[in-house]
């Protein structure tokens, strides 16, 4: 298990994040084009893992981003993938480690440390009832990776609860603004 160069694996953007539609990409490697067309705009972590590839890739979408998950075979066969993401949902991704021999660590959305884990074959699995909350994968019976976390729902709040739910303060008190703290 090992991370993918940005100059071995890479993005192309074919569709426009501002057209209609899900941006979509075509996966690049080593500087020559594959044929292999995917949703999303970033790339951002390859991972090699024996003969396959996995590929996170977000979509550049403000305050709704999604993250997908693409595993190919050595032929670029798609083997699995999923998406990880709810509506108003803003996710920024961080790998956090590559744990061998078939786990990796990540965050994204929901205050959760996410884990993926990786199987030599095709693992029986339910549809829909198999998936944490966030999570969502094609119709199939079998797999070849399972995402796991415990995703926080993240409640929409207007500018104004917030403000109300705020505690009063002193005079005497400090306040951070603009990321500076002044003392009244």
């Amino acid at each position: 298990m090992k991370l993918v160069p940005t100059s071995e694996c890479a993005l192309r953007l074919i569709g426009s994040p501002l057209g209609q539609g899900m941006p979509q990409s075509e996966l690049m490697l080593n500087r020559q084009s594959t044929g292999v067309i995917i949703d999303g705009a970033v790339l951002e972590v390859a991972i090699r893992w024996h003969d396959l590839l996995l590929v996170f890739v977000t979509d550049d979408i403000m305050h709704e981003d999604t993250l997908r998950i693409y595993l190919f075979d050595a032929r670029l066969d798609l083997v699995d993938s999923a998406k990880l993401g709810w509506m108003y949902a803003t996710g920024a991704f961080s790998l956090l480690e590559l744990c061998p021999p078939n786990t990796v660590r990540f965050l994204f959305f929901g205050d959760t440390d996410w884990t993926l884990e990786l199987f030599n074959t095709d693992v029986f699995a339910i549809p829909f009832i198999s998936e944490p909350r966030g999570v969502s994968k094609p119709l199939r019976f079998h797999r070849r990776f399972q995402v796991t976390g415990d995703p926080k729902p993240e409640a929409p709040q207007s500018s104004v609860q917030k403000l109300m739910e705020a505690p009063a303060k002193s005079e005497d008190q400090s306040e951070s603004l603009g990321g500076r703290d002044r003392v009244k």
